[in-house]
């Protein structure tokens, strides 16, 4: 329900935060754009335990990503990722339409990738939002994420509906809002039928324009869960 995310710059430096968080949640996406260093020893240490539900993700510069990293080399890491045993690896919409013949002989594909749009931007028509969604239910994919920058909270209210929309196209949809008008979409789109959200460590700071630290979610999500 909340997908811990982990934007550590030294891979070293993750172990410690997932053990002391998981008590909290089993769930966490690991940022790998963010690694100074890239680490395959310390990739298999994490993906490793069985007991957690890691989403792999290595976010292009053009969506939000810390660095200019290559495509092929992105790709061939989140490959790297799904047979290492990755719960979901997180592949942008356009990477995918960019490599559709190399995503699609994953052995992940479809069921254990999870694909995204992101604009900081603007926000999309929902009708050009719902035309990639019947695109993606088309080409069989069964999970994914959508989010924008929201300027009025109305916005945030039309991505919310993209979310039971995804669901009568059998996918399943993560939808919100960036930024501080669509912060509450965050929450609400739990009770709407997003599967989780996702949340930054108490001590850390946020990701992505509007997102909340853990333990704020947590308790945000009671209130709500108990009206």
């Amino acid at each position: 329900m909340f997908c811990l995310v982990l934007a550590e710059r030294d891979p070293l430096a993750i172990p410690d935060v997932i053990e002391k968080y998981r008590g909290y949640t089993s769930f966490f996406e690991l940022r790998l754009d963010f690694w100074e260093d890239f680490s395959e020893g310390i990739l298999r240490e994490i993906l490793s335990d069985h007991s957690l539900k890691i989403i792999s993700t290595f976010r292009s510069k053009e969506e939000g990503g810390a660095k200019e990293v290559p495509l092929k080399e992105r790709l061939r890491i989140l490959k790297l990722c799904s047979e290492l045993g990755s719960y979901l690896v997180d592949v942008e919409w356009q990477t995918y339409l960019r490599s559709k013949t190399e995503v699609r002989s994953w052995k992940a594909f479809p069921k254990r990738i999870l694909f995204s749009y992101h604009n900081f931007t603007s926000k999309p028509s929902n009708r050009a939002l719902k035309s990639i969604l019947r695109r993606a239910s088309r080409e069989g994919l069964m999970k994914f994420k959508i989010t924008t920058v929201v300027r009025e909270p109305y916005d945030a209210l039309e991505l919310l509906n993209i979310i039971p929309f995804g669901q009568r196209l059998n996918l399943e949809v993560i939808a919100f809002g960036m930024g501080e008008k669509g912060k509450w979409s965050r929450i609400a789109a739990l009770f709407i039928g997003a599967p989780f959200i996702y949340v930054f460590p108490p001590e850390g700071r946020e990701i992505a324009p509007g997102q909340m630290d853990l333990f704020t979610a947590m308790k945000i999500y009671e209130v709500f869960r108990d009206v």
